[in-house]
């Protein structure tokens, strides 16, 4: 009673127009998996789960205080589940009030349960008597691998449950018992493995074991009630989407053999490299050809930092007073960004139009910047002037980003900034959630290259923030996300194509509700195209990621800003198969041209804690 009527005053305190009772949550058990003196056993718990119109906040409870994880698996849940309703995160209240014998439960294996729960009351679904599950809630919606199962299912039928559930893959699990032998004064531990069929182990025990793959599935078994899929468009591109970039793809390119015949006459260095520019050239022209409008942009910006360094470093190598000419290329690069930034802010002057190419722009100011700084740090002349070079093009992206922008649109700064800090707080909280989780399962390897990119992605959005780049921070926290959020999907998973088949589904059919809404979602097409010409699967997996949150937070964005739009004819073309050919690699830095996709960790932390302490008195 006194934690029901602390809550009741915390809310009428704070957010009196949302006020919240106890006996109007989901209450759904949750199982967890220990180890103690005689091996490892399971627990039976439960958790009550209230979702409120609010402002973004999501609040956890327990008895006794519990790990960190448990709070980021939270977290994790709030955002799958309204990813699934389609209500928006911002706008609404999440409370997790978890009843906890003892401080034994750490969070990934209720992720799936909690997210149940979630939805259930969201939607206002009873859930049906006996089921249990567990497994960690995946950012795509699936559910992933967790241990301990056989205890948990142990625990679970003591409490008279009929249906247990479990992530997909694991009805067949391997376990290591530990037996105590002793022999005279001396005790030793022996370890045997042991593979366990958790069907038959659960037939023993009465208890049906079934899979689930989706958070869908698990809904589904809970409540009964069918989550209605949406069937992936055949097609991404639309005609809209591709008269945006055609102009842009011819300019780029044009641009480029243009340079290239400048450095043909120009440059006595760099023969073999000049060759391979004119093979990427050619190959950026098959693009435009083929209307990847988007992949011939990128190719053609990778030439020109190619080119644009060696002409650089032939001035360079022929002038008198080298360190004066590597001055003044500084001071070059530095009025070029300069003249960038002011262009953003005098694009802004009259109202924030497309978040969409703002964001992509604002991203490229602050990169510039970056690389620019870079500079002063390197250690040999060519490193600098290459650096120079790139931040160069930084810039130069900064005026094209703004001159995609296709819609009238205005959106209101104010909710703009409060929408920023909302994302970064978010993303912030996902990576340290991703580095908990990853590092205590040893899944570190082949995903410390994500979680790296994350943070350089969340630094990134705090810089943003700050400066008043709400946009850019929007979109660099859910980059940051996406990548924190692709390594968490891909710990102990195996069946790679599957997940690849099953993010670019999702990641049309967000693009498609975009479309339906009358947006054109022109960074999120691009970031589908873009995952297309990748070759590395996870890199593949977070780009079409990347797209399905773009496409959803830019309607989300529209939306709020309460303004009308005409509706966007946009039948979508079949979908191309993208097969990039190998070229031989420049022998200067590979850039991928325009690349937006592929978007402070205390604080989050201390939000949370301070959530805790404030229900609790």
């Amino acid at each position: 009673m006194r934690l029901v009527l602390a809550i009741t005053l915390f809310i009428l305190l704070t957010t009196p127009a949302s006020a919240i009772n106890i006996d109007e949550g989901v209450t759904i058990p949750i199982i967890a998996a220990y180890s103690t003196m005689e091996g490892e056993t399971g627990v039976l718990l439960n958790a009550t789960v209230i979702v409120t119109e609010g402002n973004g906040h999501v609040f956890v409870d327990t008895q006794p205080y519990t790990q960190v994880d448990l709070q980021g698996s939270a977290r994790m849940a709030t955002l799958v589940a309204s990813d699934i309703t389609g209500i928006d995160p911002t706008r609404h209240d999440f409370y997790f009030i978890i009843e906890v014998t003892s401080p034994i439960v750490s969070g990934p294996s209720a992720g799936a349960a909690l997210t149940v729960a979630a939805i259930a009351d969201i939607e206002d679904w009873q859930l049906i008597d006996g089921v249990v599950m567990t497994g960690m809630i995946n950012p795509d919606g699936s559910i992933g691998p967790v241990g301990g199962i056989p205890y948990k299912l142990d625990a679970a039928a003591q409490h008279g449950t009929s249906l247990f559930i479990v992530p997909e893959g694991q009805v067949n699990v391997v376990i290591t018992e530990n037996t105590i032998v002793r022999k005279g004064a001396f005790v030793a531990v022996e370890e045997k493995t042991i593979e366990v069929d958790l069907v038959e182990r659960g037939q023993e025990l009465d208890v049906e074991v079934v899979e689930a793959i989706t958070i869908e599935d698990a809904v589904e078994l809970f409540t009964g009630h069918e989550i209605h899929r949406s069937e992936p468009p055949i097609g991404v591109w639309s005609a809209e989407y591709l008269d945006v970039l055609r102009p842009l793809g011819r300019n780029v390119l044009d641009e480029a053999n243009q340079l290239y015949l400048v450095a043909v006459n120009e440059t006595t260095q760099f023969s073999g490299t000049l060759e391979v520019q004119k093979v990427l050239l050619d190959k950026g022209q098959e693009q435009y050809d083929e209307q990847q409008y988007y992949a011939a942009t990128n190719t053609g910006l990778l030439v020109l930092n190619n080119l644009k360094f060696i002409l650089w470093w032939e001035e360079y190598s022929n002038t008198k007073d080298q360190d004066e000419y590597l001055n003044n290329l500084y001071q070059t690069v530095n009025l070029e960004i300069n003249h960038s930034r002011q262009e953003v802010e005098r694009f802004k002057e009259e109202g924030l139009k497309d978040v969409d190419g703002v964001g992509a722009a604002e991203i490229r100011v602050v990169m510039a910047e970056q690389l620019l700084e870079d500079a002063r740090s390197t250690e040999t002349e060519i490193d600098y002037v290459k650096t120079l070079a790139l931040a160069s093009m930084r810039a130069k992206t900064v005026l094209w980003w703004l001159s995609l922008v296709n819609t009238d649109h205005t959106t209101d700064d104010g909710m703009l900034k409060d929408r920023a800090g909302w994302y970064v707080g978010t993303a912030s909280s996902v990576v340290t959630y991703a580095r908990t989780i990853i590092s205590e399962s040893d899944s570190m390897h082949g995903l410390s290259g994500l979680l790296d990119e994350a943070d350089v992605s969340l630094d990134r959005a705090v810089i943003e923030y700050e400066r008043g780049y709400y946009s850019g921070a929007i979109y660099d926290s859910l980059l940051a996300y996406v990548q924190a959020s692709t390594a968490i999907s891909l710990m102990g998973y195996s069946d790679v194509g599957t997940k690849i088949q099953r993010s670019a589904n999702a990641a049309r059919v967000s693009i498609e509700e975009s479309r339906n809404a009358g947006i054109e979602p022109v960074l999120a097409v691009s970031a589908y195209e873009y995952a297309d010409s990748l070759e590395s699967p996870s890199q593949q997996i977070m780009e079409y990621n990347y797209a399905r949150v773009l496409a959803k937070t830019t309607l989300q964005l529209t939306t709020t800003s309460n303004v009308s739009h005409s509706a966007v004819s946009a039948t979508p073309i079949p979908l191309k198969t993208v097969c990039p050919t190998q070229t031989p690699t420049p022998q200067v830095p590979a850039w991928d041209g325009l690349d937006v996709p592929g978007i402070s960790i205390i604080s989050g932390i201390l939000g949370v804690f301070a959530a805790m302490i404030l229900l609790r008195r």
